[in-house]
């Protein structure tokens, strides 16, 4: 869609998906302060500190999902972490290993094994003082330390095997990943696109699988323990952690097929909810990962296709105790419930004074209708009303 053809459509019916980012972070108004604190109990001194957790986020359509879901990446992001965006209406999910290949294919390989090589020069090797690009360490490294090439590839070699020893990540992972970092040294002038395309899931021949050092791909057998990997990799890596975001989960509940987006059999369904639950169950096994899913009430509300017609996962994440005011430890944050009278005045007045310096990315919202209706959340009619009075409407 470009982006003055979306003009029209995003007054009509303001979403999230179609701003740019940096409208993302001035436009943003946190409701109930939920950012603030899930980087205050969880980023700060949680999940940094090695624990695992898994959070859900409900709300109408319009209500600041995707709109929190954004702000959160751009914040985790400045304060240091791997950060990764799925998106249930483009990727499918029905099995741990379609999940890592989402997450795996959003995960920018080069900058993280960069900064891995990085870690293994100044940590292993000792080379504090070096800042250049990893690729460059080699000749920099004979040039400046006068090291004989061949003693400085030993090195690096030994070096390597014990960083990549020393992390706790699933066996076949191991050689990829050395043999990335040592080519990345300059040690090694081996072609990693093959090795690349079996970090992002993609299915290798047998000879493939060989020249690279591993015995089978990425499937529903070892898909989780890979995933795991990433965020102790992320760490290795100078990160402190590693987020997964996934937004439009409510397409796991839907039973009618809409073009280009994912539809899920009860036995798909049942498969992702399982996945859910794993991942929940074992998130004291997957230290330094925090992961949000959002989706619309009827994900959560449907007895027959949404997470209560799964009792093994809804069970896991149900409150015992229902009160008035909204308890943000609770696994599912209801962004209806969220917002105040005060938030949402301070949405209004945020979006009359930039309405007409907004700037549109000319992505699809993601939804069909362009009218009125009171099944849209209260952010999505408070933005809809200012940019109306804006501009003069009604």
């Amino acid at each position: 869609m470009d982006v003055l053809d979306s003009l029209p459509l995003f007054r009509a019916s303001p979403a999230a998906e179609m701003l740019s980012d940096g409208d993302v972070e001035r436009m943003f108004v946190d409701p109930g302060g939920i950012e603030t604190f899930w980087v205050r109990e969880y980023l700060d001194g949680f999940i940094d500190q090695g624990a695992g957790k898994v959070k859900f986020v409900r709300g109408r359509s319009g209500s600041g999902k995707t709109h929190l879901l954004r702000r959160l990446k751009r914040t985790a992001e400045q304060a240091g972490y791997l950060v990764v965006s799925v998106d249930a209406h483009i990727n499918r999910l029905a099995a741990i290993d379609e999940l890592y290949r989402a997450v795996a294919q959003a995960v920018n390989w080069n900058n993280l094994l960069d900064r891995c090589t990085l870690a293994v020069i100044r940590q292993e090797l000792g080379y504090q003082d070096y800042e250049l690009p990893a690729s460059r360490f080699r000749t920099w490294a004979e040039d400046t330390h006068d090291r004989s090439q061949a003693a400085l590839m030993t090195d690096i070699r030994d070096v390597t095997d014990r960083f990549v020893r020393e992390l706790d990540i699933y066996a076949a992972v191991r050689q990829p990943i050395r043999a990335s970092i040592v080519r990345r040294t300059g040690a090694d002038a081996a072609d990693e696109s093959v090795l690349m395309r079996w970090l992002q899931g993609e299915k290798l021949t047998k000879q493939e699988r060989r020249a690279i050092g591993v015995s089978t791909n990425v499937d529903r057998r070892n898909a989780r323990s890979v995933l795991l990997c990433l965020p102790v990799l992320a760490r290795a890596a100078s990160y402190k952690g590693m987020l997964i975001l996934v937004d439009h989960a409510e397409v796991l509940a839907r039973t009618a097929r809409t073009e280009s987006i994912p539809f899920y059999t009860r036995g798909a369904r049942d498969q992702a909810y399982e996945m859910i639950r794993e991942l929940i169950d074992e998130s004291y096994l997957a230290p330094y990962l925090f992961m949000v899913i959002a989706g619309d009430p009827e994900l959560f509300d449907n007895q027959k296709t949404g997470l209560p017609a799964y009792p093994a996962l809804w069970y896991r994440i149900q409150s015992e105790i229902a009160t008035k005011q909204v308890n943000r430890f609770h696994d599912i944050v209801d962004l209806d419930r969220l917002w105040k009278r005060e938030d949402l005045t301070r949405l209004s007045e945020t979006w009359a004074l930039y309405a007409s310096e907004v700037e549109l990315n000319g992505q699809s919202p993601g939804f069909a209708t362009t009218t009125w209706g009171l099944e849209w959340g209260n952010a999505r009619r408070t933005v809809a009303k200012a940019m109306s009075s804006q501009n003069g409407g009604a």
